[in-house]
Order: C-alpha cells, then structure tokens, then sequence
C-alpha cells in the first residue's frame, strides 16, 4: 500500500516537473522586439540576436529587426563589433569562431532578411552628418554603422546580397551617403571602411558630384583630387580640371586679394597685431602662395587635363610671377605633358632658353623637357648651345649627353664651343667627360675610353677640356696620358664674378709646414688646369 503510494506520488511529481518546464520554455521563446532592443546593450545580447536571425522558428519581421540591432549596437570596448556577428566572424562564449549571422543563412532566407533590412539601411543613409560644434569638431554620425554594414555586405565573398534590385538599391544609397557632406564623412576617423576605400569600390559614379564642391572654402582638396583621379570618368577629370583652373585665378584675382586683405586686417585688429600695408601685403602674399603651391598645383598634378595642363604653362612662363611658384607649377607637369603634342614641346623649351628665366625654373623646365623623346628635344637642345649664360648650355648639354650613346658622342663634340673666347666652366667639361665615361655601349658600340681618346689633342677648346675631363678622378695609372698637356699654353675663359665660372683649385698653401694646408690658385691655362688640377685628382 505504502508502495503503491509513493509511486503514486512521484508519478505526479515528475508529471508536475515536466510541465513546469514545458511552460518556461514556452515562455523563453516568446521573444518581442522589446527583447531583441534591450539585447543591443545586454553582454550576452549579440549572441541572442545573432539566434533570433538564425533561427527558423521566428518570423522574418523579428529576425530582421535582430540584424538591424546587431548593426546599432553601440561600440563595446571602443569597437563597434555587430559587423562581426553580422556578417563576417565573432568568437562564441566558449571562444569559438562563428560565422556571421547572415553568412548562416540559406541563400533564401538570406535573400529575405537582407531585403527586408534595406529599406531602413538606405533611410539612415539619407541623413547628412551632423553639423560640427562651434569649435570646429565633428560629432558622432549614427549612419555611420549602417554605412559600415551596408558596404561589408555589398563587398562580402560569397555575395550577401543576392537581389539585384536590392543591390542596386543600397549602392546608390551609399554614393549618396559618400557625396552628402563629403568633407565631414572623409575626416571621420570612426568609420570601419574609409571613406575613399568605399567609393574606389563604388566607381566613377561615387566622385561624379565632387569637382562641383572646388571652391575656395574647400578643406581637403588634395584628397577629392586623387579620388577625381583614381576613381573618375574623362567627364569627373575634366569638370574637376576646369574648377581647379578656376579656383587658380580667382586665388589670383584682385577681388580675391582686396577681400583677404581685409580678413588680414581684421584679424590683425583682433588680435592686437601691428602691421602697415606693407606687411599685410605680405601676409596675403603668404597666404596666396600656400593656396597656390601647397593645394591648387598639386591638386593640378593630381587630376590633369587640358585645362590645368594649360594653366600651369602660362603660369610657368610668366616672369611677373615669384620664381619659386614658376618652378612649382612646372613640377606639377611633371607626368602630365603630352608627348604627341609639339605645343607642349614647344612651350617647355620656350621656358628653358629665355635668357631671363631663373636658374631654379630653367632646372625643372628642362627636366620636363626630358620627358619628351630624344628624337624631338635633341635638336632643338642643341639651338642652344651658344646661350647667352653658359649655365643653359651645360643643362641642355648634359640632358642631351644622357640621351645618347657613345656612337654619338662625335656629333655631341661638334657643338662644344670651339675657343676660350667662349665662357665655359670648369665643371661644365668634368661633368660632360664623367657622363661619358659612364656610358654603357651596346654590342658593337665603342668603348668610351676609345671614343675620347682622339679629343686629347684637339683644337677645338670645349670637345679637348671635356677629353681631359673624361680623366677627372681617373686612375692613378692614367698620369701618362695627360701629363703632356701640362704644357699646354692655350687660354681658359676668362669669366666677369657674375658668371660664376672661374677656373680655380685648392693647392698646397706656399710657405706652410702643414702639407695638407691648401690655399685656391686661379688658373690662366690648361696646362695650369693639368698640372694643379686634373693629375692631383688622379692621386686621391
């Protein structure tokens, strides 16, 4: 009886435990949207979220609110993670690596959460940044991580995004996301996918509207140039060219001058700054010339096209303008003349050969002269040989040495000035002879020690000295070779201080017991040049 009882008894027990557990578990599955907000914020929360998008037994409206809180969940430890749990990997409690919810799903229960999640992903990407705080800084941007996620399942291997409509959708949205307020969005140090990677991978159509924003006000126009120029289309490159060309001359301006100058004044004033007018000219001139050389030109590099190409020539070749800003504006050519073009040609050498343009721009005038083919710059680089400062004719020549070989090097020699009356340098020969000694003959081609040899004993002054030369720093064993031209009495030029061309070296100091003590000898001849000069070098 008493067994009978106490079977009774636990019959009824374990019926009751069943059903207590029973209804629990009926109750942990009713989840609502209001679990599935608070799970945004809750330590355990993503992994719940990452379940109800997961799991089959709930209704895609659920499971698609459970990925939109995966991507607002805020940052947990500075980061913001539901990429992770959303579509890449994230580690489970035991530290296992998942997949991303999304990347769990069959290929149309995919489809259906994601194409429920775009339209709220493409409202949040409608909204413009913030507006910065009074003292210029950038607030938290929430559409951020809807930008973040969108993009990560747009660029995702295998594709996440599987409906080409959807797809298509959520590009757009994202190039208006990248061109609204794009200055702000480029700064923002909090995004998981830059700026500028995003829009490399959305295409021409992403940097079709920033040539439009090329104003005067604009805080990072070297990076909307290198976008213009890696991402955009001939159109982009073009309209971006023109604006640029119009930001230069305005910058350039009297209304723009007049109007600085009144900002210099007014701040001058605030912040108790004496200047006359002359100084504050030359704080505007200051700020004309960062505008100009530190943003404009290399934007100009940057983007190209005619219009810039154009620009930077004619600011080049003006001589009322500040030498150093010339020589920038012709290294901002650097890449971008046109080789098929003979104007380009044309406009480069005028630069070079003007008697008046300064050394410093000549240099980088005929370095983009070197971008040309040696078949159009050789004959015209030798129409200036007889420049009226011998400093042009040793650039030019030596750009012509670098072009050619040792089978030339006797054409090179016709055009060296044929007497002292002609003003040369002393580095002028010992550069062309180190050129040529350099030289590297193709099969069949004269060796340089052969093809110099002859001009030792020439009559024509520059194709002897550059010979000569040919030995500068030369072997020791080489003394024989040209120690008979130690009594050579032919004149050097004979140069005014402002040609910079004297013929001097440093020789042991008369009367000294120090034997490294050395004082300079100006030199009148070239056995001068020989005996003092040319075998010491050979010593060394």
């Amino acid at each position: 009886m008493r067994q009978r009882a106490f079977g009774n008894w636990r019959r009824s027990a374990v019926l009751a435990v069943g059903l207590t557990t029973f209804a629990g578990s009926t109750v942990g599955c009713r989840v609502a949207e209001s679990d599935v907000k608070r799970w945004e914020t809750t330590q355990h929360g993503p992994y719940k979220l990452v379940a109800v998008v997961t799991h089959d037994k709930y209704g895609w409206d659920l499971r698609t609110d459970a990925a939109l809180s995966l991507i607002r969940m805020p940052p947990r430890g500075g980061v913001r993670q539901g990429i992770g749990f959303l579509v890449d990997k994230y580690k489970d409690d035991e530290g296992q690596t998942r997949e991303g919810a999304l990347n769990q799903l069959g290929e149309e229960a995919r489809r259906q959460v994601v194409d429920r999640m775009a339209p709220e992903l493409i409202n949040q990407l409608k909204t413009p940044p913030p507006a910065r705080t009074p003292e210029g800084r950038l607030p938290p941007d929430p559409t951020i991580a809807y930008k973040d996620a969108a993009f990560a399942m747009l660029t995702h291997e295998p594709p996440l995004v599987s409906n080409e409509a959807t797809r298509a959708q959520l590009k757009d949205a994202l190039i208006h996301w990248a061109q609204t307020g794009f200055e702000d969005r480029i700064e923002n140090g909090a995004q998981q996918f830059g700026l500028e990677q995003m829009m490399h991978w959305l295409g021409p159509e992403s940097v079709r509207t920033l040539p439009g924003i090329i104003n005067e006000n604009t805080a990072r126009l070297d990076r909307i140039a290198g976008l213009v120029n890696d991402v955009g289309d001939d159109q982009a490159k073009q309209k971006a060219s023109e604006a640029l060309v119009a930001l230069a001359t305005r910058y350039t301006s009297k209304d723009w001058l007049d109007a600085q100058t009144k900002v210099v004044k007014d701040s001058n004033a605030k912040n108790n700054i004496k200047a006359d007018d002359n100084q504050v000219a030359g704080q505007v001139d200051k700020i004309q010339e960062r505008r100009l050389t530190e943003e404009v030109f290399p934007a100009m590099k940057k983007v190209g096209g005619r219009p810039a190409i154009d620009y930077l020539f004619s600011y080049a070749a003006n001589g009322q303008n500040p030498a150093e800003r010339r020589k920038l504006a012709l290294a901002a050519l650097e890449g971008r003349v046109d080789k098929n073009n003979p104007a380009d040609l044309d406009r480069v050498f005028a630069i070079a050969k003007n008697d008046d343009t300064p050394d410093a721009v000549r240099d980088v005038a005929f370095a983009r002269l070197g971008e040309f083919p040696k078949e159009q710059i050789v004959p015209k680089l030798y129409t200036i040989f007889d420049a009226k400062h011998w400093k042009v004719r040793w650039v030019a020549a030596s750009l012509v040495l670098k072009t050619m070989s040792t089978k030339q090097v006797h054409e090179f020699m016709s055009h060296l000035p044929k007497t002292p009356a002609t003003k040369m340098g002393m580095t002028e020969p010992l550069s062309y002879g180190e050129l040529i000694r350099k030289m590297e003959p193709a099969n069949g081609e004269p060796k340089p020690r052969d093809v110099i040899m002859p001009y030792l004993g020439s009559k024509e002054f520059g194709a002897k000295m550059t010979a000569l030369g040919f030995f500068w720093e030369g072997k020791k064993a080489d003394h024989g070779i040209v120690e008979p031209y130690s009594a050579d009495k032919t004149a050097l030029p004979k140069c005014d201080k402002e040609d910079d061309c004297s013929w001097q070296c440093d020789v042991p100091k008369a009367g000294s017991k120090d034997p490294k003590e050395t004082e300079p000898k100006e030199l009148t001849t070239v056995g001068e040049f020989v005996k003092f000069c040319l075998v010491p070098s050979m010593e060394k």
